[in-house]
């Protein structure tokens, strides 16, 4: 255990919490030295060397938040397998030589083949979880993408995402909130399937669900996997809640039934659950699964209450603590009734009146205990508007301005490859005229040659004749190759002028914040002859002459 790096990866919480606890105890146990990392890519010092249970209100606090971090998770490709400057900094420093370390991350299941590649001491287990309770989970607790602490890696997750796994990407821009989350734990679950393809001995793949089925022996198995003796293991604190329980249900039933081909899937695939399975265990874990979302309700897809970008740890936290107090207080409620209605059945005559003081002062409380959550809820809400309204225009560029940088890079490279094709037909009509030039000079030679020959030499006349008529069939070749050149010269012209119609407006609407669809507009314009590029370049409407 002296060099061991032990690493628990996972798409959101999914139990990797738990595991952390545990595996950091027991490697404490061998050595009191071994440091922890509390994702390490998000938070900082103040979570690092506890147990989760110790960390305390931490993670409401952004001065927990580790710069160095977020700067290479920000730095570096979300989907990577090699060296990168601001990843390799990142794995030296969580993961010191000659130091046993216990590290968690939730913003790495895309990079654990770098990592693997980067630390040859690390091994890996990756916890993976249905869809249904980790897109549950995400959308009442945080975003995948991370809107809460940096700019938002959904416009990055589409590219590389598109790059990796092609067809498989669905592009998330157009898709439900829980849609979004889904396609981020689809394909960061499929980043650690190949690593671990491609690192069998060091990297091991967890099903959340077989894990709770047996915890003290799935976790024995995590740790002898890793490297360590078995007996690390204590049986009694893995029954204890280190982290946030989640009872509330976001998913709305048609989040439900998009998400539920997944899920299918997800129990049939023999990379998670293995080849011998057992067909029953799996059958059960998913009726157990579909029983708890069930009574999902209908209506519109989930949207979140609170941007992402306008709802700092704080604000989101006492926002869920509200909603479980609120739940908290109907449950509580719910169990008096119940105790009153079984005082009810068994009282008769006289009884009736204490019952019904009772139940009307159990009501009062219960109706004083929902006032206050629903209070509490409003004041929230009064605090995400208050917020909403002061980071607005921040929100709004950093959305137009993210929005726009593909169109953007898109019209550069346009551009470019048009003025490339321009010079190099612009150098081959130069090319060509001076040929041209230097066969009519030629060619003026050879008939005055010609010419003093002609009495003497008849019959050679007639075969220069035919020489001549074969060099002007070339000559008017020639000239159709210029008129040819000449009118590719006028279609890039053209082609550079729409170019500089659409760039013109696109340059001035990022510098004053004008819409996209201003340019898009005036490029319309032009095409339709409403509009004409005057000699500065710049479109003014066509004036009728």
């Amino acid at each position: 255990m002296a060099k061991n790096h032990w690493l628990v990866s996972g798409v959101g919480r999914s139990g990797t919490t738990m595991a952390y606890s545990a595996l950091l105890a027991a490697a404490r146990a061998q050595d009191p030295g071994t440091l922890g990392r509390y994702e390490p890519f998000l938070w900082g010092a103040p979570t690092w060397d506890k147990l989760p249970g110790d960390i305390g209100d931490a993670f409401s606090r952004t001065d927990s938040i580790n710069a160095r971090g977020v700067y290479a998770h920000t730095e570096s490709p979300l989907f990577h397998d090699a060296s990168h400057p601001a990843l390799d900094s990142f794995i030296d420093e969580t993961l010191p030589v000659g130091r046993p370390v216990v590290a968690k991350v939730i913003r790495g299941a895309g990079r654990l083949g770098a990592f693997l590649e980067r630390d040859p001491d690390l091994k890996i287990v990756h916890l993976i979880r249905n869809p249904l309770d980790v897109v549950n989970s995400a959308l009442l607790y945080f975003s995948f993408f991370g809107g809460e602490f940096h700019p938002s890696d959904e416009p990055r997750f589409n590219v590389e995402a598109a790059a990796r796994f092609g067809d498989m990407h669905r592009p998330t821009f157009e898709l439900t909130e829980a849609e979004r989350s889904l396609e981020w734990w689809r394909l960061m679950n499929e980043a650690a399937y190949q690593s671990a393809q491609r690192f069998p001995k060091r990297l091991k793949i967890v099903p959340y669900e077989h894990l709770m089925a047996d915890l003290p022996g799935v976790m024995t198995g995590i740790v002898e996997f890793l490297g360590g003796s078995a007996n690390l293991i204590d049986a009694s604190g893995l029954s204890e809640n280190v982290g946030p329980v989640t009872r509330w249900t976001s998913l709305q039933a048609v989040d439900r039934d998009a998400i539920l081909p997944h899920v299918d899937a997800y129990f049939d695939d023999l990379r998670i659950f293995g080849v011998n399975r057992n067909p029953v265990d799996i059958a059960a874990m998913k009726a157990r699964l579909l029983e708890k979302y069930a009574a999902c309700k209908a209506g519109p897809a989930f949207t979140p209450q609170l941007e992402p970008s306008l709802a700092p740890t704080r604000v989101r936290s006492i926002a869920v603590k509200a909603r479980q107090d609120a739940d908290a207080s109907r449950a509580a409620g719910d169990k008096q009734a119940d105790r009153i209605a079984e005082k009810v059945s068994e009282r008769t005559g006289s009884g009736w009146k204490d019952i019904a003081a009772a139940l009307a002062r159990q009501s009062e409380q219960i109706a004083g205990t929902l006032k206050a959550s629903e209070d509490r809820d409003a004041g929230i809400t009064s605090l995400a508007a208050e917020l909403s309204e002061k980071k607005d225009e921040i929100g709004a560029l950093k959305r137009t301005l993210d929005s726009r940088d593909a169109r953007v890079i898109d019209l550069e490279a346009k551009l470019k490859e048009a003025k490339t094709h321009l010079s190099e037909a612009k150098r081959e009509g130069e090319r060509d005229l001076q040929a041209s030039h230097q066969l009519n000079s030629r060619l003026r030679d050879r008939i005055a040659a010609l010419q003093d020959e002609q009495s003497s030499h008849t019959g050679a006349f007639e075969k220069l004749r035919f020489e001549k008529r074969d060099v002007e069939d070339k000559l008017r070749k020639t000239e159709n190759r210029l008129r040819t050149v000449a009118g590719e010269r006028e279609l890039y012209r053209q082609q550079l002028v729409e170019l500089a119609s659409v760039l013109a407006p696109r340059l001035s609407t990022v510098v004053t914040l004008r819409p996209l669809r201003y340019v898009m507009r005036q490029r319309q314009r032009v095409k339709s002859g409403m509009v004409e590029i005057d000699e500065n370049g710049v479109p003014r409407l066509k004036t009728s002459k």
